[in-house]
């Protein structure tokens, strides 16, 4: 009877080890996964911030263009009128 629960006790003991080994590994990979969508999530904010600083700046050199070429019709409508 004794050898019979200490057997159950046991299985149950390495059960419950192997169930945390499991535990942990699979917390491992998930840690390692959240790690590693971390670094590609980084590495597309760069790309993206580039994007950005680039885009502002044709935005800025379109409008000094648009500026000059609305002075330029205005200097053209006001040359007609006179």
């Amino acid at each position: 009877m004794l050898d019979e629960k200490e057997s159950k006790s046991q299985k149950r003991k390495q059960s419950n080890r192997e169930s945390a080994r499991r535990s942990r590994l699979r917390k491992q990979r998930e840690c390692d996964e959240l790690a590693q969508r971390a670094e590609i999530l980084n590495v597309e904010n760069v790309s993206l911030k580039t994007e950005v600083s680039r885009i502002r700046n044709d935005y800025e050199q379109l409008l000094v263009e648009n500026a000059a070429l609305k002075e330029e019709t205005r200097e053209e409508v006001s040359c007609k009128n006179h």
